[in-house]
């Protein structure tokens, strides 16, 4: 009985320390993912490839778990490139949509969240409603900022009407664009992003 006791204590454990998903989508367009290593930013070493002897193939998404914490991740694809991102809180669930903008190594901290979903626990969700428009790009920004930054959509990406796609980004203020596909801009400025998350349903309304 004692010993059954202590496997379930063992199991709850386990099951606290492993709270959160962390998702990785394959965004490359033509490029397999071999490896993919996740560890805690105060380790001097990337650790076993979590993939195994598996490969994440073009538009894969895989769901790893990890406790809270500040962790690495690193990428290495068919040719040996790698896509390399240090420093990220994860405190609840995270996703990475790995795109070829993200070769290379970055920092979360000073990038914001260099991942074309971002970084954080707030879901924002978009939505195109523009009926015969492609959304061409995102970006995203803290209303404090001076610049856009980088196109959350990557390279590769179109979001088509109907289609939506969600980013995540920590709690605050922030300033919204949609560009499509004739170069129309479509804006929303110092929306407060709380735990609830933001949803916006862009259509042509929305037109600056």
């Amino acid at each position: 009985m004692r010993a059954l006791y202590a496997l379930l204590i063992a199991g709850m454990l386990f099951a606290t320390a492993a709270a959160n998903t962390v998702t990785i989508t394959n965004g490359t367009g033509n490029y397999d993912i071999y490896y993919v290593y996740i560890s805690p930013s105060s380790s001097s070493s990337w650790g076993d490839d979590w993939l195994g002897s598996d490969v994440m193939n073009p538009g894969d998404s895989w769901e790893f778990n990890v406790g809270n914490g500040t962790y690495d991740f690193k990428l290495v694809d068919e040719d040996g490139d790698s896509y390399i991102l240090y420093n990220v809180p994860v405190h609840g669930d995270y996703t990475w949509y790995v795109t070829l903008d993200d070769l290379g190594e970055y920092d979360y901290n000073s990038s914001g969240g260099h991942a074309s979903t971002g970084g954080g626990n707030c879901a924002v969700t978009i939505y195109n409603d523009l009926g015969s428009w492609d959304i061409y790009y995102i970006y995203i920004s803290p209303s404090s900022s001076s610049d856009w930054g980088d196109d959350w959509l990557g390279s590769s990406e179109i979001l088509s009407p109907g289609e939506s796609k969600t980013f995540y980004v920590s709690r605050g203020q922030y300033d919204m664009r949609c560009t499509d596909e004739d170069g129309d801009t479509y804006t929303l400025m110092n929306i407060n992003v709380g735990n609830d998350g933001y949803y916006w349903s862009v259509d042509l309304s929305d037109l600056d």
